[in-house]
């Protein structure tokens, strides 16, 4: 007798039944297989409307084993509702009128038993299947809808800020604000340059030398203030005089990874800790990040570039993130039987000994690098006047080394004048018997060529605070879809800072600070559904 557990059109299969004591256990394998085969053939997801798939009998068996006819026992039925349906349920070929030709039906022996099993498991699999395939597809639509053209906008600022003072302090209302008034301008002609038209999708701002007194919340609230509502304080970290925040579009936050940070300290020793690398690792959509924020050491004889050399490689060698790359190396070397130290506690330790930047699609590495011109200071001054920048740069001690030690890494084109170092009492002019030289820079790094492109690379020349002037650069990068794996942030921000901000804001407007020249700066509008921060 036969029992009909599939067709062409309701996905079954006929098969024929024995009594209990003519099964045998080749039986069972031949039909477990049989299904399998037939069963992951036609479990191919296809995307479209909703749609549901059964498995029906128009035969039933009861408790002796006996077949009994479907209308006096209801079948079987084992049914799902997803939010994509299944194109095909098996393999067939059509004619070109459309017509299905006929298939060849597989005939086996089974147990009702094994033939439930068999159902249930096909029916996990579909929708394991349809799950997977959704998930893909949402991220393409929402890759879709943050970027329409696939690329991103990044602005990274780096500033020696020199401890200057009442740089980021909050002023009462019962006071006149003028300080303020000033710092908020300098500080939106960093931020918010007039010669680009949008802020950027993704914001950094690296510092170094601040004012080791000061709180850093304060610090945040004004950038946060200056920027914006439209972004918000993704993470940011802090040691010693040394500062890394980055800000995103608020509607890209459901898309980022979890961030992981680290710090590498140059000095082991001494209660003040100005020199050393800050680095921030996280995941946008299907892309990686890494932005890097250091503090080399200063000298211009031989032993200061040997030491900017150290700390540009021990950088490279010796922090701890992305954290999945490193487990991973350290296992394929045999490094756990080896005495591993922390990254942040001597300049002599090791960690994995290979170039971690190397793992993110994108590096973007800015900071005080104390890289300086190998030239007499007059010399110097001269060429600067004429504006002679590609003659400073056969002087420059990065320019010079950049295909030794410094390889890799890429830099904007340097059309500006050295940003370091200038005179605090007249900053227009240099500080005499020094050589002006271009310390501040903002390096990058990718891993396929033709994905990144520096469309401006400047310094903020107005801005007189400290001896160093502040260096902005702008790039335009690619960004490749995301599998939805990984450890999500699920749209984590800092809302203390994002709130604070945002009152600070309302407040410097009220009293007319920060308004001056504001209608040149255009704000972003991205287009997305998600406007209401949680």
């Amino acid at each position: 007798m036969s029992k009909t557990i599939a067709n062409d059109s309701n996905s079954t299969v006929d098969v024929y039944v024995k009594s209990e004591n003519t099964l045998d256990s080749s039986d069972q394998y031949e039909l477990i297989n049989t299904a399998k085969q037939q069963g992951s053939q036609s479990m191919t997801p296809d995307i479209g409307t909703n749609a549901s798939y059964s498995f029906d009998s128009n035969t039933h068996t009861n408790n002796d084993g006996k077949i009994i006819n479907n209308n006096e026992t209801p079948s079987p039925t084992i049914s799902a509702v997803v939010d994509i349906p299944f194109n095909t349920r098996r393999q067939s070929t059509k004619n070109d009128d459309c017509s299905a030709l006929s298939e060849t039906t597989t005939s086996v022996e089974s147990k009702p038993s094994i033939v439930n099993t068999f159902v249930k498991s096909v029916h996990l699999l579909a929708i394991a299947n349809a799950r997977h395939s959704q998930q893909v597809t949402d991220d393409y639509s929402d890759l879709d809808k943050c970027f329409p053209q696939r690329e991103a906008t990044i602005m990274v600022v780096t500033w020696n800020t020199g401890e200057a003072k009442n740089l980021y302090e909050q002023n009462s209302p019962k006071k006149t604000g003028l300080t303020k008034e000033q710092m908020i301008e300098d500080m939106s002609d960093i931020i918010l340059p007039t010669w680009i038209d949008y802020v950027a999708d993704i914001i950094v701002i690296c510092t170094q030398e601040m004012s080791a007194s000061k709180n850093r919340v304060d610090w945040e609230i004004l950038l946060q203030e200056v920027i914006g509502p439209s972004h918000v304080l993704f993470h940011s970290v802090h040691f010693g005089t040394l500062s890394l925040c980055i800000f995103l579009r608020r509607d890209l936050i459901w898309f980022c990874s979890e961030p992981e940070q680290d710090v590498y300290k140059f000095r082991t020793i001494g209660p003040v800790r100005t020199k050393a690398s800050l680095a921030i690792t996280f995941n946008l959509f299907g892309t990686s990040f890494m932005i890097i924020n250091s503090h080399f050491e200063a000298g211009d004889d031989k032993d200061g570039r040997a030491n900017r050399k150290l700390n540009f490689l021990n950088t490279k060698a010796k922090l701890t993130i992305p954290h999945v790359y490193i487990k991973r190396i350290e296992k394929t070397s045999n490094l756990n039987s080896s005495v591993k130290t922390s990254s942040t506690s001597s300049l002599n330790t090791l960690a994995t000994s290979v170039d971690v930047t190397r793992f993110s699609d994108y590096v973007l590495w800015a900071g005080d690098m104390n890289f300086r011109i190998e030239e007499h200071p007059q010399t110097v001054i001269n060429l600067i006047k004429q504006n002679q920048y590609k003659d400073l740069l056969l002087k420059d001690e990065f320019k010079v080394a950049q295909n030794d030690c410094y390889k890799d890494f890429l830099e904007g084109d340097i059309c500006f004048d050295p940003t370091y170092k200038y005179d605090l009492s007249n900053s227009d002019n240099y500080a005499k018997h020094r050589t002006p030289s271009y310390t501040d820079r903002i390096l990058y790094r990718c891993k396929q060529d033709e994905q990144i492109e520096c469309t401006h690379y400047k310094s903020v020349f107005q801005v007189k605070h400290s001896d160093h002037k502040p260096v902005v650069a702008h790039f335009r990068v690619k960004v490749k879809p995301g599998l939805g794996k990984g450890n999500l942030a699920f749209g984590k921000f800092n809302r203390h800072v994002y709130k604070r901000g945002y009152e600070q804001r309302e407040l410097h407007h009220t009293l007319g600070i920060g308004v001056r020249d504001r209608h040149k700066k255009k704000v972003s509008m991205p287009k997305s559904s998600v406007c209401i921060l949680q």
